[in-house]
């Protein structure tokens, strides 16, 4: 293979790459302003409680988190700092938060672009929240006693 003929099939391959990661993130915008307009957000929110409080949480810590598990860390971190600055996360939940998206974030995002390159996602994506959880759980215990 010659090196013209290796070039174009980088270039193409890489504008192809990132067609369809322009498409998965638009996709991804249209889906938060539909969530956001018709206030399903704030039912998915009611439904993390359960969870949240299993991790040690507050029901404050709902929004960051989900916005981190779908969006990725870049949205959950800008809400999280709002909510820091509001008032309205406490050190330990800043601290779970952040263990949980560091280990487990961008579950929508994530697995549409490993899906995009070719990866088994399932499996991936399982392990990930699965030891995000076991790890969160255990963190949360042994800060409660401090």
């Amino acid at each position: 293979m010659s090196f013209i003929t290796a070039a174009v099939t980088i270039f193409k391959d890489g504008f192809l790459l990132v067609g369809q990661l322009a498409l998965i993130i638009t996709t991804v915008m249209i889906i938060v302003e539909f969530f956001q307009e018709y206030k399903i957000l704030d039912k998915l929110l009611a439904l993390m409680s359960p969870f949240t409080r299993f991790l040690g949480m507050s029901g404050e810590a709902n929004l960051p988190l989900m916005a981190g598990l779908l969006l990725g860390i870049g949205y959950g971190g800008a809400i999280i700092l709002d909510s820091t600055r509001q008032g309205k996360l406490s050190n330990q939940d800043i601290y779970l938060v952040n263990l949980f998206l560091v280990i487990c974030h961008s579950i929508i995002e994530d697995t549409l672009i490993w899906a995009a390159l070719g990866a088994m996602v399932i499996p991936i994506q399982i392990g990930r929240f699965i030891l995000a959880l076991g790890i969160c759980y255990f963190v949360s215990r042994f800060l409660s006693r401090f």
